[in-house]
């Protein structure tokens, strides 16, 4: 059975909690990934998203320049373990909404998995299961 670490991302980026939301968004944006684990001592206490962004700070017309990461992220920080199966980390995300889970082994966090890696995965395992059983001149045509 697969499980998140399999596909999960493994870009992660860390922001000390006192660090302006400015720099949070810009190099979310340069590493192209949709959020941040804000540590505390180097220690995980919480997860910024781009949502949050937009939200708590954009939404109400404060300056990012002026809010610290603590101010605005989603803490305590939850997270999957990396043996968690890919089934269930999706039917949790669905059920608490959440975009994206930090990922972990052995207390640290060694990636992100999200609904985009979820949908990934579940769309290449439909196509496996389509071509399993169509005829192969069909079968060409799809690949």
């Amino acid at each position: 059975m697969e499980t998140v670490k399999d596909i999960m991302g493994k870009k992660v980026i860390h922001f000390d909690e006192n660090s302006n939301v400015e720099k949070i968004a810009k190099e979310l944006g340069k590493y192209d990934v949709g959020c941040a684990i804000i540590t505390k001592n180097k220690k995980p206490i919480g997860i910024i998203t781009e949502r949050d962004m937009v939200r708590r700070v954009i939404g109400h017309n404060l300056n990012p320049k002026k809010i610290k990461a603590k101010g605005i992220m989603t803490s305590p920080v939850q997270s999957l373990d990396q043996n968690t199966n890919i089934y269930y980390a999706s039917k949790i995300m669905r059920e608490r909404k959440f975009q994206r889970y930090p990922v972990i082994s052995k207390g640290k966090i060694i990636g992100i998995i999200t609904q985009t890696n979820l949908i990934d995965y579940f769309t290449e395992q439909r196509k496996k299961f389509v071509l399993k059983y169509l005829n192969k001149n069909l079968r060409r045509k799809y690949l």
